[in-house]
């Protein structure tokens, strides 16, 4: 226990010197900002620039979360699996685990600690955005009641937590910043493609980043979200413990 409260230190103060955490954070803030500013503005902007172009109808709130939404699990969290990506590169290159371990750490405390300073920095910087998306978006639209608002958020929160969990895998598996990169990404995108396979989808945990808008708009009923919410857990614990148990076994 001491070991991992030692790392986790070592990791907060790390991730806060090598500015990880606050290009993360600007990113969601960013996002934060300009979905309710671009799904306001955007179609007075368009008919500015292009005169002659006809708009739809006029944006509403509902448009400046499907902003948010798409931002976040799209660049957002991107970024979130770029930035985070090297945490274990550097270590390899450095020697500085073979040093620790050798010392006592334990192997498992490296995995649980570095797990958890992403997780909190993820957490922060999200419902940051989050909240100032709600904020902005209730000063533009005053009045509006839309359902679920927390309860979609929470559902996207939920799969950072998995996509760590496959980040970190392949951080144990390769040593690699890119190749770590290319193997979340194609963890991710293969979740995405299994959404064409009908019996799976109602199963598949990417639905939590791809019917946010339904749920808040009353298209889609909370109760389809519970199952994806469980596997995503489910696996998220599954990716961690394959972590901890292959670093155990991994040759420094």
């Amino acid at each position: 226990m001491n070991g991992y409260v030692a790392f986790l230190k070592k990791e907060f103060l790390e991730n806060i010197k090598n500015y990880r955490v606050l290009i993360l954070f600007a990113v969601f803030l960013i996002f934060g900002l300009a979905s309710p500013f671009l799904a306001r503005f955007m179609p007075e902007i368009l008919s500015a620039v292009a005169a002659n172009m006809q708009m739809g109808s006029a944006p509403v709130a509902l448009d400046a979360w499907e902003q948010f939404y798409k931002n976040i699990s799209g660049v957002g969290f991107s970024a979130f699996i770029i930035l985070f990506g090297s945490c274990m590169s550097g270590e390899y290159s450095k020697g500085a685990l073979v040093l620790l371990v050798t010392k006592g750490l334990p192997r498992s405390a490296v995995i649980f600690a570095k797990y958890t300073v992403a997780a909190i920095f993820m957490t922060v910087c999200y419902w940051v955005g989050f909240l100032v998306t709600y904020c902005y978006t209730a000063y533009l639209w005053p009045g509006t009641m839309l359902s679920h608002v927390f309860t979609a958020a929470f559902c996207l929160w939920l799969i950072g937590f998995l996509y760590l969990s496959i980040l970190l895998l392949g951080c144990v598996i390769f040593k690699q910043t890119f190749t770590v990169i290319l193997f979340t990404g194609g963890i991710v995108a293969m979740m995405s493609l299994l959404e064409i396979v009908k019996p799976l989808t109602k199963c598949n945990p990417f639905l939590l980043t791809s019917k946010n808008v339904e749920l808040i708009s009353g298209a889609a009923p909370v109760s389809e979200f519970l199952i994806p919410a469980s596997i995503s857990v489910v696996l998220t614990i599954i990716g961690l413990w394959s972590a901890t148990a292959l670093f155990n076994r991994k040759q420094l």
